[in-house]
C-alpha cells in the first residue's frame, strides 16, 4: 500500500491549525478588550464634544464617534497582541533550534 499521507504533511497541517487557532485568539481577545475600552472611554468623554473641541472642527454624530473610537481601540489592541504573540513565540523557536543541534 502506497499511502501518500506522510508524517510531514500531518505536521504541516497541525502547525497551520495551531497558527490559525492562535490568530483567532489574538483577534477575539483584542475585540473584547476594545469593547471594554470603548465603554470605559466613552463613559467619561462625549464623542460629539470631542469633535467640536478638536484642532479642526469635525462634525460627528455620537454613533460615528463610538464607531471610530472602537475601530481605533481594536486596531491598537490587535497590533499590540500580535507583537506580544510574536515576542512569546520567537525565543521558544530559537531554543528548539539550538536543542536540535546538540
Amino acid at each position: 500500500m502506497n499511502n501518500s499521507f506522510t508524517e510531514s504533511d500531518y505536521n504541516q497541517r497541525q502547525l497551520k491549525r495551531i497558527f490559525y487557532r492562535r490568530l483567532a485568539v489574538v483577534v477575539w481577545v483584542s475585540f473584547i478588550v476594545a469593547a471594554i475600552q470603548t465603554m470605559g472611554f466613552f463613559a467619561a468623554f462625549d464623542p460629539v464634544l470631542m469633535g467640536q473641541l478638536a484642532t479642526f472642527n469635525v462634525e460627528l454624530t455620537a454613533i460615528q464617534g463610538y464607531t471610530f473610537g472602537f475601530i481605533f481601540f481594536w486596531i491598537f489592541n490587535l497590533v499590540t497582541a500580535f507583537i506580544v504573540g510574536i515576542a512569546m513565540v520567537l525565543p521558544r523557536t530559537k531554543l528548539a533550534k539550538n536543542h536540535r543541534k546538540n
